[in-house]
């Protein structure tokens, strides 16, 4: 059962997610609403209609069940004067000093040094406010209108919020032929272009992170036609640019224990996960993707049929129902670095999703393995089986082509950010060739001067994870809340660490 109490607050002026605990009174409510929209409590009108209609009232210590506010509600303020700036999707949004535009796609790909040799990020600006605070970004300030695919949040609200006919909630589920009784046939099923996409954007804020990603790939492991991987660590913004758009960015990227399996990278049986994403947590952050390397694919293709089945069982992993429709979805990100054929071989940087129907033919078993490198094979049925039939192009084919599955993600850097790691130069995890080391602490910190703040001194995501598994989790954990507010590290806490330098 959840602990908490979901609010979806639409107002004149745009949408926000409230979470309060359940224990929350209406006051508890009326104030955070206060905070976000500029309108009193007393003033407050709410309603379950955007009309006004179905009006929600009561006494401040009232508690929210109490009076019609259950968790997942689309609850409407119906005050013309509140006014929403765009608000974090899952985090708590702060403002922040304008900085220089990172490097767009290939160009952060060809800046990659070698491993382990990212250079320190010059900026010292940071989230800050409460203890989920994170970086507010955005990129322009007109509208732009995507010709092939809508935001999510805005194809619903077309549609008057209507979820049952999206393919992501639909059951490809074969039938079984019987001797008695009636058979009744699956319907046939017709394959196209998703209209919609649930990320609209990547950014990529950490480029030292992405640099010595592809660094190490490059430096070490492509000669040998050895791939990598890694679980992209950021935060999701609502995106000023699209109506209703949503943006996920990149701050930290975790490499688990992988081996090789056919032509990509898989993971092995990770005992870290449960700390790493406990140090995420205590920085504000969580796991909103995974960046790939592979071989480059022919004919301008995007994706191969290897590629999209697992990238559809990575965004069913990570789905959830939270969205006020209940609609099951997921903003789980890939993006795919290859050897650039047209640009001589250099590293190029995709993000995509694939969509909720092929996620759904995923999740009920409907395709198979298949050397067929350009399309996506329904399986064969079994006897007795009756699977239903796929039309794509209007003409029945089991073998479909992975273009109609693939949700391009744009990869647009955003014109204002901070970062939330200072530095990206501690080695990183799980690399056998680059094994951490208790030395690297003496290293790391040698390079750090005196006069840098002490929060500062710890901001690298890797740094804090060694923190967490060479030491201990507590202090890990302590340090990330300094880094994440920007306050000076307790006295006893430095001189632990004065006396391992010692």
């Amino acid at each position: 059962m959840s602990k908490d109490i979901t609010v979806r607050l639409a107002t004149p002026a745009g949408r926000s997610r409230i979470v309060l605990p359940l224990t929350a009174t209406f006051k508890d409510l009326q104030e955070d609403v206060k905070k976000r929209t500029g309108v009193e409590p007393a003033a407050q009108r709410f309603a379950l209609d955007p009309k006004g209609q179905q009006p929600i009232s009561g006494s401040p210590t009232a508690a929210l069940a109490s009076i019609g506010i259950v968790n997942g509600v689309q609850l409407h303020l119906v005050n013309q004067e509140a006014s929403i700036a765009a608000q974090v999707l899952t985090k708590v949004a702060v403002s922040v000093e304008p900085e220089a535009p990172v490097k767009k796609g290939s160009e952060v790909a060809a800046a990659a040094p070698a491993a382990n040799t990212s250079a320190a990020s010059s900026s010292t600006a940071a989230p800050a406010g409460s203890s989920t605070s994170v970086a507010k970004a955005a990129s322009g300030d007109a509208l732009k209108v995507d010709p092939k695919f809508d935001s999510f949040d805005n194809y619903l609200k077309v549609r008057r919020w209507d979820t049952s006919s999206l393919t992501g909630g639909q059951r490809y589920i074969s039938a079984k032929i019987t001797r008695d009784g009636m058979i009744r046939i699956p319907p046939a099923v017709s394959i196209k272009q998703q209209p919609y996409r649930h990320v609209d954007n990547l950014s990529m804020i950490n480029v030292e992170e992405i640099q010595n990603f592809i660094g190490y790939w490059t430096g070490h492991l492509l000669e040998n036609a050895m791939q990598r991987f890694g679980y992209m660590y950021g935060y999701y913004l609502e995106d000023p640019n699209y109506p209703e758009g949503c943006r996920a960015l990149v701050e930290g990227i975790y490499e688990p224990p992988q081996e090789m399996n056919g032509e990509m990278a898989s993971a092995l049986n990770d005992p870290h996960q449960a700390r790493v994403d406990r140090i995420a947590e205590a920085l504000g952050i969580e796991k909103i993707g995974w960046m790939f390397t592979t071989l480059p694919l022919e004919d301008g293709q995007l994706l191969s049929p290897t590629e999209v089945q697992r990238i559809a069982r990575l965004q069913n992993e990570h789905s959830t129902d939270l969205h006020f429709s209940k609609y099951v979805l997921s903003k789980f990100v890939s993006c795919s670095v290859r050897p650039d054929t047209q640009n001589m071989g250099a590293p190029k940087l995709e993000p995509f999703m694939v969509c909720d129907q092929v996620c759904a033919m995923v999740r009920d078993g409907i395709l198979c393995d298949s050397p067929d490198r350009k399309h996506c094979v329904v399986r064969e049925a079994q006897k007795g089986e009756l699977i239903p039939e796929f039309l794509a192009e209007g003409k029945p084919n089991k073998k479909i082509l992975t273009d109609f599955f693939v949700v391009r993600v744009n990869d647009v850097a955003p014109k204002r950010h901070t970062k939330l790691f200072v530095h990206a130069d501690f080695p990183r995890e799980n690399r056998q060739t680059h094994p951490q080391r208790r030395d690297d602490l003496k290293q790391y910190f040698k390079k750090r001067p005196s006069s840098e703040p002490s929060w500062s001194r710890f901001a690298d995501f890797h740094l804090l994870l060694f923190i967490a598994k060479a030491l201990d989790v507590d202090t890990a954990v302590q340090l990330c809340e300094c880094v994440r507010e920007r306050q000076e590290v307790q006295e006893g806490t430095k001189m632990l660490f004065e006396a391992l330098m010692g």
